[in-house]
């Protein structure tokens, strides 16, 4: 029940030592002298019925259940923090896209124009019913966000504090148009032909000729998607040299968009949050140098991956709150992009697209000269395909021509290191 959730979110963590006698024990999850902080930790009530659930209390589709959830909650907990998030849709050609996409995730291929009205005859029903969140001041209490067309308008009312503020920011982001995310480790580097950890080394030959196959088929796929027509397309890489030489050959055209509008064509943007992760210490180094020379170490990062930090250097979990900012401004974009990246980043930002824990993310295979496609929307859950462009980095290079590209079968499970 969603009382289950508010109250299965698990307590903060307590101090070092034994905890507290059962008489110090003052709340659900709470301790004297414990302090309150936002710990990250949220639970979701969402009806994915909304018709079914309507009369519902936690449905919160009128003031008066709005208020008994707030009340309900607050005796459960005075450390909960409550949010209410109300999705209105007034645009009608976006209300028609959102009715095809969600058939769409559910089966069915097309939506005919009596299905269309169907629905629309539903909403146009649950609309006289359902009473929105009120604007005369008997809700200014309470914590809430109206997101009006996705992102074309957000009303936030007592959005105080991180995770609040955060959340906020999120919505106000998000859209229910496909997205289209190719991403891509650099091209062999001179560090990867030595098996050495991290530093900032070129590519090589066969790096070199990876990025001349990413930049014809860049051109002939990323910014042309339907085959013919060309489309607006980014181009991200991180700042260190082996992503940068392997989008050298990317070309930037200025296009003409119609109606005066100009577009630079996969302008080039070099961002720092997506740079490898930082090894520290241990940067130059072979994964079996370190594990001779610090084999407590090498233990530690094998029992923890995620959590485990390079001394003087970053862990996983410093890489997702570096890309952080980066998801918030990618979640936004209807263009296709390219982020030409490393192992480590790409792991994180593949998990994240494909809805995948986090704590399996160190040990997802990021293959070198290959491209990876994620297509999602709001409605659907997201589709890959891999794309080899080689080339074999254990083969000798072919002579100097064109560049070229094998194309591998859709829909490739992940592998698992």
């Amino acid at each position: 029940s969603a009382a289950d959730l508010v109250q299965g979110a698990p307590p903060a963590p307590r101090g070092q030592g034994e905890g507290p006698s059962s008489e110090e024990h003052v709340g659900p999850g709470t301790y004297k002298g414990q302090k309150v902080v936002d710990s990250g930790r949220c639970a979701i009530v969402f009806g994915s019925d909304t018709f079914a659930a309507f009369k519902e209390k936690w449905s919160g589709s009128s003031k008066e259940r709005r208020r008994w959830i707030a009340e309900s909650v607050h005796q459960m907990s005075r450390q909960v923090k409550l949010i209410f998030i109300e999705v209105k849709v007034s645009d009608p050609v976006l209300m028609r896209t959102n009715i095809a996409l969600k058939r769409e995730a559910h089966g069915h291929a097309t939506t005919q124009e009596d299905e269309f009205r169907e629905v629309e005859a539903g909403i146009r029903e649950f609309a006289k019913m359902y009473v929105t969140i009120q604007d005369d001041g008997s809700e200014d209490d309470m914590s809430y966000v109206i997101f009006i067309n996705y992102g074309q308008k957000v009303v936030t009312n007592r959005m105080h504090g991180f995770l609040r503020m955060r959340i906020a920011q999120f919505l106000s982001t998000i859209h229910t148009e496909s997205h289209t995310i190719y991403i891509t480790r650099h091209g062999q580097s001179e560090y990867n032909l030595l098996k050495k950890i991290g530093g900032n080394s070129g590519v090589t030959a066969h790096g070199l000729e990876y990025a001349r196959r990413l930049a014809k088929f860049s051109e002939d796929t990323i910014c042309k998607e339907d085959g013919t027509k060309v489309n607006k397309a980014r181009l991200w890489t991180s700042s260190l040299r082996r992503t940068n030489e392997t989008a050298s050959f990317i070309k930037h055209p200025v296009i003409d968009m119609g109606n005066g509008e100009t577009w630079s064509q996969m302008s080039h943007r070099v961002y720092r949050n997506l740079d490898e992760i930082f090894a520290g210490e241990y940067e130059g180094l072979t994964y079996a140098e370190v594990k001779e020379r610090f084999k407590d170490e090498a233990f530690l990062r094998e029992v923890d991956k995620i959590g485990y930090r390079y001394p003087r250097g970053e862990s996983y979990f410093d890489i997702i709150s570096r890309l952080d900012p980066l998801v918030h401004e990618l979640e936004s974009y209807r263009e296709p992009t390219l982020i030409v990246s490393h192992q480590a980043v790409l792991r994180l930002l593949y998990a994240y697209l494909m809805g995948q824990d986090r704590l399996g993310a160190p040990r997802i295979e990021m293959p070198l000269h290959t491209v990876i496609k994620l297509t999602y929307n709001g409605w659907t859950r997201c589709k890959e395909e891999r794309i080899y462009l080689g080339p074999d980095v254990n083969e000798p290079l072919p002579p100097l021509s064109e560049p070229h590209h094998a194309q591998a079968s859709a829909g490739d499970e992940t592998s698992r290191a």
